[in-house]
Parts: C-alpha cells; structure tokens; sequence
C-alpha cells in the first residue's frame, strides 16, 4: 500500500507540473477530486479558482490557488 501511494503521488506531482495555463489547472483540480461525496459542488470550487486565476493573472499574479488545500502552482499563460 505504501508503495502505491509514494507512486501515485509521483504520477500526481508529475502529471500537474505540466499544467501551465490556469484552465489546464483547473482540468488537474477536477481530476484530482473524482471520488468525493460532492463532484459538482468540487467542480464549482475549480472552476472559480481557475476564474480567479486569469483574473489575478492579468495583473501579473500568475498562480493558480488550490481551492482544497492553498497551494500555491505558478501558470505560464493566462488562459
């Protein structure tokens, strides 16, 4: 079991490192919460961080925050 976890986060870790845009963040924020009690009220949550993203983005905050847990993820691209 531990074995499993120490891989899926290397998949994860890796997987979101090639998010550079705050709409692929978003994408990576909706696959990461497929097995809650709440999927669309997750997807709301995602979707209003990617929202703020772009806004924040645009004025030269590029970062996309975590809507779950805070984390800070820089973007490339505002979109």
């Amino acid at each position: 079991m531990f074995r499993f976890v120490i891989a899926m986060t290397f998949l994860l870790a890796n997987t979101a490192a090639f998010a550079d845009s705050c709409t692929e963040w978003r994408q990576t924020c909706i696959s990461s919460k497929t097995n809650t009690t709440d999927p669309a009220g997750d997807i709301k949550k995602c979707t209003e961080a990617a929202s703020v993203c772009r806004v924040q983005c645009k004025k030269g905050q590029k970062v996309f925050v975590g809507p779950f847990n805070g984390a800070h993820h820089p973007v490339t691209s505002c979109s």
